[in-house]
């Protein structure tokens, strides 16, 4: 068995996704759905239900009165918000703990992703583009690869900085020269394996290669320069983080000025800094 199948097989020894958040992705995806579907699939599940009343019913909203069930909760919140909170608390789970082949302390990759998670909706607020729930969920999950190789990273790790330090190669591209594989391209075999719709799974395996994507180009290009502004704003980048070629396309599609960026990493702190708050998770 060569080192890629040993990898590839790694991913398919995870455990399963889970079954609610599984089915909230399915939801999200499906336009006949509603937003009392959502309620209907997470109201069962007691750690994800306890915590939305917990958010809730916290100083952040000053609700005057105290939410009792998920159902109110959508009422006085509205859809968007209680999917941010149902996603970002179910992912701490897969992204909380230290990932030492990528140099990222506990809480790092969690923060990152949530950071990225939050640029797709500020980006598109800022360019009055419609912020939608599926960029919402392929952002915060760009970077479920990461799991699973890490350990492989970890082992490879001095052999591929020194291909990012004297080839000049990207960590992307060191990292598939020593291993065989990538770190976006393996999320898309573990997110195709936990049957993520496809347009998230498209934002997973591209967000480093935007314009080798067959579908959904325009969210791929947001995925990826929502992960390079949170590398830029200082969340999450660690041995990788300053070592990746930026696609100049993006940047010049997107007509970003250096004022809109600080701007953008400015109003991500400040969301960032409530999350967690909110969560519970700093």
């Amino acid at each position: 068995m060569n080192q890629i199948d040993t990898i590839i097989q790694s991913a398919s020894q995870l455990p399963p996704f889970p079954a609610v958040l599984q089915r909230v992705l399915q939801l999200i995806d499906d336009p006949k759905s509603s937003a009392q579907d959502l309620v209907e699939v997470i109201q069962y599940d007691q750690s994800i239900t306890a915590n939305v009343l917990m958010v809730c019913n916290s100083a952040y909203f000053g609700l005057r009165r105290s939410v009792f069930s998920v159902r109110e909760a959508l009422v006085r919140i509205g859809f968007n918000q209680l999917l941010e909170i149902v996603l970002s608390y179910g992912s701490a789970h897969l992204f909380s703990r230290a990932y030492r082949g990528y140099d990222l302390a506990a809480g790092d990759l969690w923060r990152h992703s949530v950071a990225c998670a939050l640029l797709s909706q500020i980006i598109s607020g800022r360019l009055h583009r419609e912020k939608t729930a599926i960029q919402f969920t392929a952002a915060l999950l760009h970077d479920i690869g990461k799991i699973v190789l890490n350990e492989f990273v970890a082992d490879h790790l001095q052999g591929i900085r020194k291909l990012v330090q004297e080839k000049e190669l990207s960590f992307l591209a060191a990292e598939k020269e020593v291993l065989g594989i990538d770190h976006a391209e393996l999320g898309g075999v573990i997110s195709e394996k936990w049957k993520f719709p496809k347009t998230i799974v498209a934002g997973i395996r591209y967000h480093h290669s935007p314009s080798l994507t067959p579908e959904d180009r325009e969210m791929v290009c947001l995925i990826s320069l929502c992960d390079l502004i949170a590398m830029m704003t200082g969340f999450g980048g660690g041995a990788d983080g300053l070592a990746y070629n930026a696609d100049k396309e993006i940047m010049k599609q997107y007509r970003l000025s250096a004022k809109d960026i600080g701007g953008i990493m400015a109003e991500l702190e400040e969301r960032l800094k409530q999350v967690e708050q909110l969560l519970n998770l700093q």
